[in-house]
């Protein structure tokens, strides 16, 4: 059958004026051919829009057939109207692109309801109360809630990334998750890169490390299954504490949070504080200028007002021979004076420890001729301070450090911070400060070591540390 004698069949068709024998060969023509059944399906839906489009607007309005028995003027208006289908629908393909975006767009799965302290690289709103369509949540640092549609729940603990996908499901590439599931919620799927948790009623959580493909899934209440996303190999877990690991593409049973918290025979981390042994000094020994709660750091072009910090552990309970590595760590904590854009955009610091045992004796209060100098050791590393940031924790972690602690930390090790660079301004440039033991938001200078076969300090929780707060 041709193209013209198939047109006039279906426009015929959708006029109601068919006899058998056309019905017929209509039939056994849409039964030979698949791309037949297309072509009649396209234009009996546009027939349909065009009609209905008339009815709505008045402006369009089609000729009703009439009586099948003026055949030549019946066949003149339907060829017509099959006509017109098809210009139309070059009509609506022009429109229905322009009205894309509306059309298209995704409909939100969830709502951010809750963030603390967070801080976001994400394409998707990240404001309280923000709808959210399917998209990568990207939480830097602290703690954010977001319900999903389905009324399930899930709390990401930064860092962590997240990938909103539909009402009842979700994607944890990175990151810990507690996933709470209302009834309303059950069956709700959680992805990880290697697996995945369906719900049963319950609340649970995620913890995916995706450098060493792994997922880690736990009951807090109720009952889970969990996945291997490549085999489909699960497990179903029932109670609380009961979990799982899937480690590449298999699935480790049994292996609970709790589990991996209990005895281990490899390195113990012991932290060590100062215990109050620390202080600052200023090159015109101004110290009225000092306060104990600031290791204050400055370097001018008036070199009258240089400030250098120093500290000390006390390390004689420690085998040092059972050291396999150490950090140093600073906590910087807000300066109330000067202006910030007189500094460099990077600030360099230098670590000193201590090896003029003439200078071992120093006081808290020591002058500036009397407290040790970078002249009185050697370099042990160094790390940069942006301008722009006066909060968060600096380490170094090197050999040089290691080495300085074995050979000269037999009864105590002290360091010395100075600041490499001048500023770029030479009025009201301020200082960076560390926190000192008394600060009340941040802990004082740190030693953290990494011990084999666990320094019986190590047990103790490192009651040194315990002089200062915790920062979280």
């Amino acid at each position: 059958m041709n193209d013209e004698e198939f047109e006039r069949l279906t426009t015929l068709y959708l006029e109601g004026v068919l006899d058998d024998n056309e019905l017929e060969m209509l039939g056994q023509e849409l039964d030979r051919s698949p791309a037949r059944v297309r072509q009649f399906n396209d234009v009996r839906v546009l027939t349909g829009l065009i009609h209905e489009h008339g009815q709505n607007t008045g402006e369009l309005e089609f000729p009703i057939a009439e009586p099948r028995s003026v055949a030549s003027r019946g066949w003149m208006k339907s060829k017509w109207l099959f006509l017109a289908a098809q210009g139309c629908l070059a009509a609506s393909i022009l429109l229905a692109i322009s009205f894309l975006p509306s059309l298209f767009s995704p409909s939100p799965v969830a709502t951010l309801i809750s963030g603390e302290n967070a801080s976001w690289e994400s394409s998707l709103p990240t404001a309280t109360g923000s709808d959210l369509v399917p998209g990568l949540l990207d939480l830097k640092t602290g703690i954010a809630t977001i319900q999903f549609r389905s009324g399930v729940e899930v709390t990401l603990q930064g860092p962590a990334s997240l990938e909103l996908m539909t009402p009842m499901r979700g994607r944890m590439l990175a990151g810990k998750a507690r996933i709470d599931v209302p009834d309303s919620g059950i069956g709700f799927v959680m992805e990880t890169p290697n697996g995945y948790a369906v719900d049963h009623g319950t609340e649970f959580s995620v913890s995916v490390d995706p450098s060493a493909n792994r997922s880690k899934f736990k009951v807090i209440e109720g009952e889970i299954s969990v996945y291997v996303a490549s085999t489909g190999e699960n497990a179903r877990l029932t109670g609380v504490g009961k979990a799982v690991t899937v480690e590449s593409d298999l699935l480790v049973k049994g292996k609970s949070v709790e589990a991996e918290l209990g005895p281990d025979p490899g390195p113990k981390v012991l932290i060590v504080g100062t215990g109050g042994r620390e202080g600052s000094a200023i090159r015109n020994d101004r110290r009225e200028y000092l306060q104990p709660k600031y290791l204050t750091v400055n370097r001018l072009f008036n070199r009258a007002w240089d400030r250098r910090s120093f500290f000390a552990f006390d390390l004689s309970d420690v085998d040092l021979d059972k050291a396999e590595s150490v950090s140093l760590r600073l906590n910087l904590v807000p300066f109330p004076y000067g202006f910030f854009s007189s500094l460099p955009e990077l600030n360099q610091y230098a670590v000193y420890g201590l090896t003029n045992q003439a200078k071992a004796d120093w006081q808290n209060d020591s002058s500036w001729e009397d407290s040790p100098s970078p002249d009185d050791g050697v370099f042990v590393g160094m790390f940069e301070v942006p301008r722009s940031q006066q909060q968060g924790s600096f380490a170094i972690c090197n050999d040089k450090l290691l080495q300085f602690l074995v050979e000269h930390g037999e009864t105590e090790a002290t360091f010395v911070v100075v600041r490499e660079n001048l500023p770029i301004k030479p009025n009201d440039v301020p200082c960076h400060a560390f926190a000192g033991l008394p600060h009340p938001e941040a802990n004082g200078p740190q030693l953290e070591l990494s011990l084999r076969e666990g320094d019986p300090r190590a047990s103790e929780n490192a009651s040194k540390m315990l002089d200062a707060p915790l920062i979280d």
